[in-house]
């Protein structure tokens, strides 16, 4: 892989001739500093991917205040969890030229050093912004929030002031905006369509938030014993991604016994009990703040799993791989859904309608679903090299004791895919040797 350029591989059983996930570098450095991945060009390609979609559209400019999104278009990093749930932050991209980033008060220098950034600028404070009652004047604060931003708006889009923004700016906000008289464009279809191409140095970032994934997971099943509590075995993935220099977990979905079915079930303080089924999801943010997105399900020992959990396992090994090898260029998501595995009727009422997703900064676009969910709301599209996907596994029949998650995360490439994911499955409850 040589800059921006993908090397070839085969289908999945042939995805070590390149070896992506065994080449990933190390996590000491970041995506704001200088180290083995060239982080300017990390950078640079992500702004351009935005400037050429806002480009595409003949839009100016967007205004983002998804904290992730802004990261992605300029590399700000500035308390990014926190950011998720306040309305302080904010980015203006441009179709061209730099961005001028809104930073909380006193954060301001997080930005000044960015070769994306234009200008810094204190961002004014809007919690708790907006009329509480009918007939109560504007808050001011909003006023004269829209007023800076349309004014900028001017300057950048000229006689036609038209501006995207993305899913966090708030109603009241958006309203000011148009107030101004700024023609406002939805603006988070072309984020995601942005991302959703990975340049090399993201995949290697990507390799990286793995690796510490699959660290965890490791030291998860080697700790796994009866008398610890889902709570315990999530902590063991929380404070390895913290040691490893790793974000945030955008989830806590680790389930046992009985709370494996149904999915979607968070951790608790529920004790685990010999015999029984351990299943979990990643979702971890790792150390350069892309999403290692890798589910399995351990047995917890003594013993030997039984034939109704091999069984569970079994089904979702190979619905896992069944859809693995639909993966390839060109293949559109309708023909995926056609041909996706078909679990048998009495676990159908629980499959997952997901089959397989994006990932990036985070779960991203697309949204591909199984075989039985596409229908004429679903959006229809083509893959392409350079998207990295998660293929998702579920098995667990409605009303039954226990349900088995498996997620493997991979590269699409020029002709095929190649596995990002390299933590083995258990052979245990295969009942085979893989």
């Amino acid at each position: 892989m040589d800059g921006d350029r993908w090397t070839t591989v085969g289908r999945g059983d042939s995805y070590a001739k390149t070896g992506l996930a065994r080449r990933s570098p190390g996590v000491g450095v970041s995506d704001h500093g200088a180290g083995q991945i060239d982080t300017q060009a990390l950078r640079r390609y992500r702004l351009g991917r935005v400037q050429a979609e806002l480009k595409a559209r003949d839009i100016p400019a967007i205004l983002l205040c998804d904290p992730v999104n802004q990261r992605y278009a300029t590399g700000v990093r500035n308390m990014q969890p926190w950011a998720l749930h306040s309305t302080f932050r904010a980015s203006l991209v441009p179709a061209e030229g730099k961005a001028i980033a809104f930073e909380y008060a006193g954060s301001q220098h997080l930005a000044e050093s960015l070769e994306t950034i234009a200008e810094v600028r204190q961002a004014t404070p809007l919690f708790g912004a907006g009329a509480e009652s009918v007939g109560q004047p504007a808050d001011p604060r909003i006023d004269r929030w829209a007023k800076e931003m349309a004014a900028l708006v001017r300057e950048i889009a000229g006689d036609r002031p038209r501006l995207a923004i993305d899913r966090h700016l708030d109603h009241f906000s958006a309203r000011a905006l148009e107030a101004e008289g700024i023609e406002l464009l939805a603006g988070q279809k072309l984020m995601s369509r942005a991302q959703a191409i990975k340049s090399a140095e993201e995949v290697a970032c990507i390799s990286v938030s793995v690796a510490v994934a699959e660290t965890a997971m490791h030291r998860l099943r080697e700790a796994l014993e009866p008398g610890m509590t889902e709570i315990d075995l999530w902590a063991i993935l929380e404070q390895t991604n913290v040691a490893y220099g790793g974000e945030y977990m955008d989830t806590r979905l680790l389930s046992s016994g009985g709370r494996t079915n149904p999915w979607y079930q968070e951790a608790t303080d529920r004790i685990v009990r010999p015999g029984e089924l351990v299943a979990f999801d990643t979702d971890m943010v790792g150390p350069f703040g892309y999403d290692a997105d890798i589910s399995r399900t351990y047995f917890c020992p003594p013993g030997r799993p039984s034939d109704a959990q091999r069984r569970l396992y079994g089904l979702a090994f190979d619905k896992l791989h069944h859809n693995l090898e639909l993966v390839r260029p060109g293949a559109s998501f309708r023909e995926m859904s056609e041909a996706a595995y078909l679990l048998p009727e009495e676990f159908q009422a629980q499959a997952m309608a997901m089959v397989w997703h994006g990932v990036g900064l985070y779960g991203q676009w697309p949204t591909i679903l199984g075989r039985g969910f596409f229908d004429d709301e679903a959006e229809d599209g083509i893959v392409e090299p350079g998207m990295v996907l998660c293929c998702e596994a579920y098995v667990g029949a409605k009303g039954g004791l226990e349900g088995v998650k498996l997620e493997q995360q991979l590269l699409v490439t020029e002709t095929g895919y190649e596995l990002l994911t390299l933590f083995p499955f258990e052979e245990a409850l295969l009942g085979r040797a893989l």
